[in-house]
């Protein structure tokens, strides 16, 4: 996988921005990448200019995943799946926590993020000076202000206090040397662009607007920024107001949420937009094992990526849990491999047709369950996801910690979506470290690979701490 050279990208962070224009107005929103380069002084005099940026930013929000660094870091890293049988030593080594400050996976995920931030603070500080419909101009300012927000939630959760970049970075002046904020202050920014984005973005969107940020959407990640901060009073106030919009439903059955015709169902608050064969979906590609025979990639079988489940994960489902035969499946070899972004349709590696989910009705429930605490509402809350699993009801006399009982749920609710890490960061560091300890000596027997404290942060990527000299590196890389 090509290394993204972070001088060039932030050349192009400082010079240009990357938004596509064409057409903007004529296809969905999110079916163009942004490929023009366009100078900043000859863009944003328009609604179209504006609608054009923020389009631009939700492509390289989808890039970010679609590159599949973050998910390197936020799913593969968990004792939910394992790339040990993967290619590539750098993937292996970020996910066995051997991996230093110069690891690529980092470098591209921190250069990435930091891009599509810069393109919402464009947004965010030109957008205001554009003659046009204020509802609109609002509309699309609070669409990039979710963005922003979503990625810092990313950036905070995986490496602690970073640089708190909001303003535009257009030379090389300016706020492009800073020290990393702390970590409350990133998330009072998180919060400030939530509550903006929860008041200027509409209930819900018709046509080709399907899919953009919602209020739900922005109140959805309130909540759950707050909960990840340990809020639970404000997580809730907010989850409950997502709840009681009645705008959203589970669906009735678990494996309808992966059919790949099945998008932005009445279950999702928000999720990425895939859209084949130009601006597909690389997870389908990305989680068949080897043995699998597929048309996706060269040869017939995948070995770059491969993040099959560990042995932890599969045991966590309980007999007769519906979510299984939706989520996993075994090759002739007796491997199991993620079948949840499966489409049998896909001609061309990495275009599958299947959004990625960021935020589920589901996780508002659960997530409002364990702000409320252990408690008759929160037992109903969390019985509503099992019911659809097919499982029977549990309640306080169930063994177990409640708080043990909800990050079951999640484990095999969520799996291959990019939340068991960040679950586990919401447990005492030391139980965390312990489960990931116990995975590790299961899934990596004999190689006595262990993690401590430091390892629940990622390092600092070395060249951010080459080019921006007051930002101090995690403790232990």
């Amino acid at each position: 996988m090509k290394f993204i050279d972070i001088y060039k990208v932030r050349a192009i962070i400082l010079l240009f921005l990357l938004f596509s224009i064409i057409d903007s107005c004529k296809k969905s929103f999110l079916q163009q990448v942004p490929t023009d380069v366009i100078p900043t002084v000859a863009f944003y005099k328009t609604a179209e200019d504006l609608t054009g940026a923020v389009n631009g930013a939700y492509a390289y929000q989808r890039s970010i995943y679609s590159n599949y660094f973050l998910y390197n870091i936020e799913e593969i890293r968990s004792d939910n799946t394992s790339n040990k049988l993967g290619a590539q030593a750098e993937q292996r080594a970020a996910d066995n926590f051997q991996a230093d400050q110069g690891n690529y996976i980092f470098g591209n995920d921190w250069a990435e993020s930091y891009t599509c931030i810069n393109l919402c603070n464009a947004i965010i500080n030109r957008g205001p000076s554009i003659n046009m419909d204020n509802t609109l101009r609002d509309r699309l300012i609070g669409e990039a202000k979710f963005i922003r927000a979503q990625t810092y939630f990313c950036l905070v959760q995986d490496y602690g206090g970073v640089p708190l970049r909001l303003t535009e970075s257009t030379s090389l002046s300016g706020d492009n040397t800073l020290a990393r904020a702390s970590v409350p202050d990133v998330y009072n920014s998180i919060v400030g662009d939530l509550v903006f984005a929860a008041t200027a973005l509409p209930k819900n969107y018709t046509g080709s607007d399907v899919g953009r940020a919602t209020s739900g959407a922005a109140l959805g990640l309130l909540g759950k920024a707050y909960l990840q901060e340990g809020k639970k009073d404000s997580a809730a106030f907010y989850l409950q107001q997502v709840v009681r919009s009645n705008e959203y439903q589970l669906l009735p059955k678990y494996a309808d949420l992966w059919a790949p015709a099945n998008k932005n169902t009445a279950e999702s608050l928000f999720e990425l937009q895939y859209f084949p064969p130009k601006d597909g979906s690389p997870f389908w590609n990305n989680q068949a094992t080897p043995a699998v025979p597929t048309n996706l990639v060269p040869g017939g079988t995948n070995t770059a990526f491969p993040s099959v489940p560990t042995q932890d994960l599969l045991d966590a489902y309980e007999p007769g849990d519906l979510r299984f035969p939706a989520s996993v499946a075994f090759d002739v070899n007796g491997r199991p491999y993620s079948i949840k972004f499966r489409d049998t349709t896909e001609l061309t590696g990495g275009q599958a047709r299947n959004n990625f989910p960021i935020l589920r009705y589901s996780d508002i429930l659960l997530s409002l369950a364990e702000a409320l605490g252990e408690s008759t509402q929160a037992y109903a809350l969390i019985n509503q996801v099992r019911e659809r699993a097919g499982l029977s009801d549990i309640s306080a006399a169930t063994p177990g910690t409640f708080f043990d009982k909800i990050q079951h749920e999640r484990q095999v609710e969520f799996a291959f979506e990019c939340q068991r890490w960040h679950d586990l960061l919401r447990l005492p560091s030391s139980q965390a470290i312990s489960i990931m300890n116990a995975d590790l000596a299961r899934d990596l027997t004999g190689q006595n690979i262990s993690i401590d404290q430091h390892d629940l942060l990622c390092p600092i990527p070395v060249t951010e701490t080459q080019t921006n000299s007051l930002v101090v590196q995690n403790p232990g890389y």
